[in-house]
């Protein structure tokens, strides 16, 4: 038994110490992934057109459908799943720590040691998987390369004309959907029936495009996933969000219904490689435009009237009375009901997360931060110039 015993002793420690060897050897590499993510990006900023055709045209369309391939299949948002169980994760490991530490004070420093390290280590991931999965298309062209549209300062006047002919359109296209009781507009087919007809809207708009085949094909090809806790979206102000990590369009089906089908068309722009906000807009205002169904082209009508009204209500109160005066009595009663939604949400909690949007648009190069939504009305302006109108009813 001695003899035994002596030989397992020194092949334990030689086994434990490269156990130890191969678990800094994965913290090492897994801590390079920071530098090298940043390196991508300061890259990135200074060359777009590597952006464009090394990544934006090349890896990520193929890095999408891949994950497309595994999250698709699933009737369910993973992304909605993954970030509980991250939740959770982070939660335990914070309380187990803090365990760890109050019963050895001895080994603290071991122990916080080794806590960084991982925590740095999963960090250093998640950032490079962001990057790859979508942050780098935020230094790729912009969509005015492919749409041809010039942006230029336009008068209170255009935008009051530009605003008018919304107003009408949106007026007609409310005579063609349903209502509930209270006269407010409902989705036919319910978020389900919406979620569809969005990826079904991008098949319209690169039929009608079909320059912009390469570009937005993968909107038709991903169908939004309904999030299951969606009123805690609401609290946080959230429409929709999208998941690099899944390649999820994922939206909020508790909010306004005149909401959805345009946040829709707005996650699977992010999806098609469109990061900025402004350009997401303009892209799903298009999308639901083109589609046969009159409740997306409506919901893009009327989220499109709301950028425009609060573009003229800040530079000409005026004007802004002045299309009010022509936009249908169905038409406001759904925008009253939208706003008296969100007014029930309105919480500090909602505020904090709307200025950690805003600090994460910063970071991402869109200096407007949460302010740059609302160049949509500048892309639609640009629109409104070069083809003398918007699309038709």
């Amino acid at each position: 038994m001695a003899v035994k015993n002596t030989a397992c002793t020194p092949s334990a420690g030689i086994s434990g110490t490269r156990g130890k060897g191969k678990i800094h050897l994965v913290w090492g590499l897994l801590w390079l992934l920071c530098p090298v993510s940043l390196g991508l990006v300061a890259y990135a900023k200074g060359h777009p057109d590597w952006v464009e055709r090394a990544y934006s045209l090349s890896f990520f369309p193929k890095w999408s459908a891949l994950l497309s391939s595994v999250s698709g299949r699933l009737p369910f948002s993973l992304a909605e799943v993954l970030l509980i169980l991250f939740g959770a994760g982070v939660l335990y490991a914070l309380i187990r720590y803090i365990i760890r530490l109050k019963k050895s004070p001895e080994e603290r420093l071991r122990i916080s040691g080794r806590f960084w390290m991982w925590a740095g280590a999963l960090g250093s991931a998640l950032l490079f998987l962001f990057v790859i999965g979508g942050g780098l298309n935020y230094y790729r062209y912009s969509f005015t390369e492919y749409s041809g549209l010039i942006l230029r300062s336009q008068t209170a006047a255009r935008l009051r004309d530009m605003t008018l002919e919304l107003a009408g359109t949106t007026n007609i296209l409310r005579t063609r959907v349903a209502e509930d009781e209270n006269g407010v507009f409902i989705l036919l087919k319910g978020a389900a029936g919406a979620a569809e007809e969005a990826r079904l809207a991008y098949q319209c708009l690169t039929e009608e495009n079909p320059q912009w085949e390469e570009l937005l094909r993968r909107g038709g090809e991903v169908t939004p996933k309904r999030v299951f806790f969606s009123e805690a979206m609401s609290y946080m102000q959230i429409v929709g969000f999208y998941f690099p990590f899944t390649m999820e369009a994922n939206v909020n089906v508790h909010t306004s219904p005149i909401d959805i089908p345009s946040a829709m068309c707005h996650e699977l722009a992010h999806i098609c490689g469109f990061m900025r906000e402004d350009e997401a807009n303009y892209i799903a205002w298009r999308a639901c435009m083109a589609s046969e169904n009159d409740d997306l082209r409506y919901s893009g009508a009327v989220t499109a009237l709301i950028y425009c009204l609060n573009a003229l209500s800040g530079s000409s109160p005026e004007f802004h009375d002045q299309v009010m005066e022509t936009v249908s009595e169905s038409v406001r009663r759904d925008l009253e009901a939208d706003s008296a939604y969100y007014r029930k949400y309105q919480t500090s909690f909602g505020t904090f997360s709307s200025a950690v949007n805003d600090v994460y648009l910063r970071m991402n190069d869109q200096a407007e931060g949460v302010q740059s939504y609302g160049r949509l009305v500048d892309l639609m302006l640009a629109q409104y110039e070069r083809d003398g109108s918007l699309p038709a009813a």
